[in-house]
Order: C-alpha cells, then sequence, then structure tokens
C-alpha cells in the first residue's frame, strides 16, 4: 500500500522550497513559513503541540504555553532551507507517527490538505491528477468524520462521491444538504475549505405530509 502521507509530505515540501516562505495559504493568518512551523512542531515536539492544538489547556497550565511559544519562535529563526527539510524529514523514529501505518492514519488528510492550502492559495492553480487509490483512501475518512460534522453543523449531509459511493448522516429536521464531488474535494470541504472546494452543493427542505 502506497504511503500517501509521505508522499503529500515530500510534495509539499518541494512545493514550501520552491514558493519561498512569505507566500499565501488557505489558512487565515498564516504564510507559507507559518504553515510549516506548524508542521515541524507537530511532527517533532508533541508538548509545544498541545499547546497550540488545546489553547485552553495551554491557559491552565502556563509551561505549556511558554513551551509553544518558544518552539514556534525557534522555528521562525531558522534558516528556511533547513525548516523545509524538517517538514520534508517528518517525525524523528522514537515518535510513533513516524511508524508507516500510524503515519498513513494520522497524516495523510493532515498533509493533502496542508499541500492543498498552500496550493490553491497561488494565482492560477489548477486540481492534480489524484490516484483512484488515494481518493479511495480519503473517502474511508469522509465515512469516518460524516458523522461528528454533521452533528457540529446540526443539519444531515449527503456526500455523493461519483463511482466510490454515498454517505450521509445528522439530524433530518432541517432537510438535507447535498454535497457531489471527488473524495478529495469532498474531503477539503469537510475541512473548512468550502470557498475552495470544488464541489457542488444543494439543499433538500424536509418535506412534512400531515396524516389523514
Amino acid at each position: 500500500m502506497t504511503n500517501h502521507a509521505r508522499t503529500e509530505r515530500l510534495a509539499l515540501a518541494a512545493l514550501l522550497r520552491e514558493l519561498g516562505p512569505d507566500q499565501p495559504t488557505l489558512c487565515e493568518g498564516w504564510d507559507t513559513r507559518d504553515l510549516a512551523v506548524h508542521l515541524v512542531i507537530r511532527d517533532r515536539k508533541p508538548l509545544a503541540s498541545i499547546g497550540n492544538i488545546a489553547p485552553e489547556v495551554a491557559g491552565r497550565i502556563p509551561a505549556l504555553g511558554r513551551r509553544a511559544q518558544q518552539a514556534e519562535d525557534e522555528l521562525h529563526a531558522l534558516p528556511w532551507a533547513q525548516l523545509v527539510g524538517l517538514v520534508a524529514e517528518g517525525s524523528p523514529k522514537w515518535n510513533p507517527m513516524a511508524w508507516g501505518p500510524i503515519d498513513r492514519l494520522m497524516n495523510t488528510s493532515e498533509l493533502l490538505v496542508h499541500h492543498e492550502d498552500v496550493r490553491r492559495a497561488q494565482l492560477e492553480w489548477q486540481p492534480r491528477e489524484l490516484s483512484w487509490e488515494l481518493h479511495g483512501e480519503c473517502f474511508r475518512m469522509l465515512q469516518a468524520m460524516i458523522l461528528p460534522f454533521s452533528l457540529r453543523a446540526g443539519r444531515r449531509y449527503l456526500l455523493e462521491a461519483p463511482g466510490f459511493g454515498t454517505v450521509s448522516a445528522g439530524p433530518t429536521a432541517r432537510g438535507t444538504v447535498r454535497l457531489h464531488g471527488s473524495p478529495v474535494e469532498l474531503l477539503l470541504y469537510l475541512f473548512g475549505r468550502e470557498d475552495h472546494a470544488r464541489v457542488e452543493v444543494s439543499e433538500e427542505s424536509q418535506v412534512h405530509i400531515d396524516a389523514e
């Protein structure tokens, strides 16, 4: 099985190296250096990563917040080539996220989405030709994500991925939101990139039929 987390990591690192440290991304407030710093902290500094991912925890444990800020400052100061090299290397061997199956589970969506965050923030970007295997892996992610996504939205969502199937979840009282697109585009939509995902969106109102 192809490790798409690894291939996306290397492709993202190559793009970062090409673009430089001050290019836009789809992550609000982040340029390419900020995004690279985020990935290196996630890969290599788990305690600092907790401070970033869960700021409410860091607020209760000030040392975590200080550790996160210190890690960010140190990484921001690195030469761009060195920082991108750390992105390409990924987690050190002592980190379970470096192990193949865990790498695929934890990093495929993270690196795919962030790769597109960089690509789609550039002028005249075009969708990539991605493998059937990667689309299939994304569809399995959608099956796991659809229920929590729908419950947070308070709506029923129906995802249609031609060639892969459909998946739906959520309360029906407010009708159904139908999303139609490839698994990768649907994944981007569920990760909050609605304005940049090539997904067809339509709504179906809930029809109430009175009993006679």
